[in-house]
């Protein structure tokens, strides 16, 4: 995934240069831009990435510009995903940004510490780590025309090959069924009807594809020379794009989605719908015509919506996918229903080619009973209910929901339920049987079940940064036992900070934190990414103990 080319370009006058040319052009065009001149010199300092070198920038320091400063233009413009920690080594010392009382800290004037010649590193993320290799090489007596740091040259966005054609690709896609992120061109990820929360715009950063960061052009924008804009960092047609492939999603995101795909199937095959009903009804009773007819409209529903398929475009690969994409995330449904949906969408899918809406009917059934295992696999997979709550979560959290207000996301997860059934949202009945589901236990997920989900998504997010499960599982381990506590603890207080104490707590277990006071870097990565003090942190761990069975305690 490494760029073809390293050629750059003159932040101040837009010429091309090259990295090698980056200093002498730079000095030209510093000397004839009008800038001020100040009492002292500031510095030319060259930044690139260590192993991917072809990442550079030339950044204008004014002498009396901090340390901090020059962490702050780092984060903003290629390396800022997650609040990470970040240390300078220099000379032997190193300046740590969490260092604030320390003799090493960063707040310390760059001018006092490097001056032209000096080598010197940086590390952003000391989990997934970022490291850089900077260079004075060169000092000026003009000074940025705003602010105390300008950008002055900076790499040309990369070009990096597709990895399904060669071509030149733009975006890269985080898929969680493959090693690597793929990167894609235009065309070819149009093709692949991708999951956009998982497309980023390929970043000009050497942290590209590391930890979720994607490029943010507002933060950078302050470190620019006059006279840029947003677009001119991104291009704005990328995000075009993007925007256009997300037109294409029809996805149950509002109900308006959700009504208008049951209206249209209703336009379409109401009356092949009807007509199947009564056939069940009377063939297997009244009970199981409701379930019957409850499963085909779903599958209709999400045809048209999700595959946009009418039922003469159906294929085998689509209700393939389907069944085992869409419908085995069916997260409401009585207990005989997985064993008993195949065998309906056939004899619904025979019917319709009775009634001449099909012509293909054996194709599709072969295909459903083809898929009938991994389809029955995912109904019953646990990493389904994971990933059930987590796209409610991040539902709940677009939306405003109180995530502490349980009937307030109960309420809200309700109809979301409702909607990644592929049933109306407004339809009382179906509430008030989901209702009484939740009340009877008959789903297994109450408002203890969902919080709990809720602060293990958020420990298996910070945990993401570890190589192995062994963080996760502890974690995991916790919630039981707390889950399992007559006092319900898990039910009170709030879940980020149930969730950082559970992380440190599993990391201190690890030895990955160890006893003692001084805030250690990976204490001090728990506090930044819950954005909470490490001492609320630790108070909540010394109450979590107590709650724990003995055999867990330390």
């Amino acid at each position: 995934m490494a760029p073809r080319s390293s050629s750059g370009t003159c932040l101040l006058c837009r010429a091309p240069v090259t990295k090698r040319g980056a200093l002498k052009h730079g000095m030209e065009c510093l000397q004839s831009s009008g800038w001020p001149t100040g009492k002292k010199s500031s510095l030319l300092i060259r930044i690139q990435g260590r192993d991917e070198k072809n990442y550079w920038m030339v950044v204008l320091a004014r002498y009396d510009a901090l340390l901090a400063d020059l962490d702050q233009l780092i984060r903003d413009v290629w390396v800022e995903c997650c609040g990470h920690l970040s240390a300078f080594q220099i000379g032997g010392v190193s300046y740590a940004s969490d260092d604030e009382d320390s003799e090493n800290t960063m707040n310390v004037f760059l001018s006092g510490i490097v001056s032209p010649g000096s080598v010197f590193s940086y590390d952003y993320d000391f989990g997934s780590t970022t490291t850089l290799e900077l260079k004075v090489i060169g000092e000026t007596p003009v000074v940025p025309q705003e602010g105390l740091l300008c950008l002055i040259a900076r790499n040309d966005r990369p070009t990096i090959p597709c990895d399904r054609c060669d071509g030149a690709a733009e975006f890269i896609l985080t898929d969680i069924d493959e090693w690597a992120p793929i990167c894609y061109c235009r065309a070819c990820l149009a093709s692949t009807d991708p999951d956009l929360e998982c497309v980023d715009i390929i970043a000009n950063s050497p942290r590209n594809g590391v930890c979720g960061y994607f490029e943010d052009p507002v933060a950078a924008l302050r470190w620019y020379p006059p006279g840029w804009s947003e677009e001119e960092i991104i291009p704005g047609d990328l995000e075009e794009f993007l925007d256009s492939l997300g037109a294409e999603d029809t996805s149950f995101d509002d109900d308006a989605g959700v009504h208008a795909a049951i209206d249209l199937v209703n336009r379409e095959i109401g009356l092949e719908l009807d007509a199947f009903f009564e056939a069940e009804e009377a063939a297997y009773g009244l009970e199981a015509a409701g379930m019957a007819g409850e499963s085909v409209l779903m599958f209709c529903t999400f045809m048209y919506n999700l595959h946009g398929a009418k039922v003469g475009e159906w294929d085998a690969g689509s209700v393939r996918r389907c069944l085992i994409e869409d419908m085995a995330l069916n997260p409401i449904f009585p207990e005989t229903w997985s064993q008993n949906v195949v065998p309906i969408l056939c004899r619904f899918l025979t019917r319709l080619e009775a009634s001449g809406r099909l012509t293909n009917a054996s194709d599709l059934i072969a295909a459903l009973k083809e898929a009938e295992p991994a389809f029955l696999g995912a109904v019953d997979s646990p990493e389904k209910y994971r990933n059930l709550f987590r796209r409610i979560l991040v539902n709940a959290q677009k939306t405003g929901i109180n995530l502490n207000d349980m009937d307030a996301f109960l309420n809200f997860a309700m109809g979301e339920i409702i909607k990644m059934a592929g049933m109306d949202p407004d339809d009382e009945n179906i509430r008030k049987e989901l209702s009484g589901m939740l009340r009877d236990d008959r789903l297994e997920v109450g408002s203890d079940d969902l919080r709990a989900a809720m602060i293990l998504i958020r420990c298996e997010e910070f945990c993401d940064r570890f190589e192995d499960e062994t963080v996760v599982e502890r974690c995991k381990e916790f919630i039981m036992d707390l889950l399992a506590h007559p006092a319900a603890p898990l039910s009170r207080g709030d879940g980020v900070l149930w969730s950082a104490a559970l992380v440190y707590a599993a990391c201190r277990d690890a030895n990955l934190i160890r006893p003692g006071r001084g805030g250690p870097p990976l204490a001090q990565e728990i506090g930044s990414f819950f954005n909470l003090e490490v001492p609320s942190i630790r108070t909540r761990v010394t109450a979590l103990r107590k709650l724990l069975p003995v055999q867990k305690t330390d």
